[in-house]
């Protein structure tokens, strides 16, 4: 295997994990938002979980997307995985600055970080791998 296809195949795995992640705050928004920490006790929690469930709902959109482009297309999807890297490191620079202002550290905040910024390198290293996929026409489809 190539090390693009490899990149291209650990982008997929990090879309689902993604996606996963998503689908676990959709289904589940009132533990998944108290286990980060951020549901919100003054309205009951309402509005939180409607957030919680838009974001997840976001998560799964944009990593079923991404992975759909990876396979079908993988110059587009790994553009696509690229924006996504960039979202997850902005998430791992955020939390960075949101536990040295607020001195909050803690096993789910450091591992919170390592999960973003892997998540990011992963997705981006389709877009930085250099080379290409060979594609074989085997009647109309074509196979990597």
């Amino acid at each position: 295997m190539s090390s693009y296809a490899l990149s291209l195949v650990l982008a997929v795995i990090a879309c689902v994990i993604g996606g996963v992640l998503g689908g676990l705050v959709l289904a589940r928004p009132d533990s998944m938002l108290g286990l980060a920490g951020l549901k919100s006790e003054q309205d009951g929690g309402v509005n939180a979980v409607t957030e919680g469930r838009a974001f997840g709902g976001l998560l799964i959109a944009s990593h079923g997307a991404a992975a759909l482009f990876l396979g079908w297309q993988s110059s587009a999807g790994a553009a696509m995985a690229l924006v996504l890297a960039i979202a997850w490191f902005g998430a791992a620079f955020g939390r960075l600055v949101s536990m040295l202002l607020q001195k909050a550290g803690g096993r789910f905040n450091y591992g919170s970080v390592l999960l973003d910024i892997l998540m990011g390198i992963t997705l981006a290293l389709p877009f930085f791998n250099e080379g290409s996929l060979p594609l074989h026409r085997i009647g109309g489809s074509m196979l990597v």
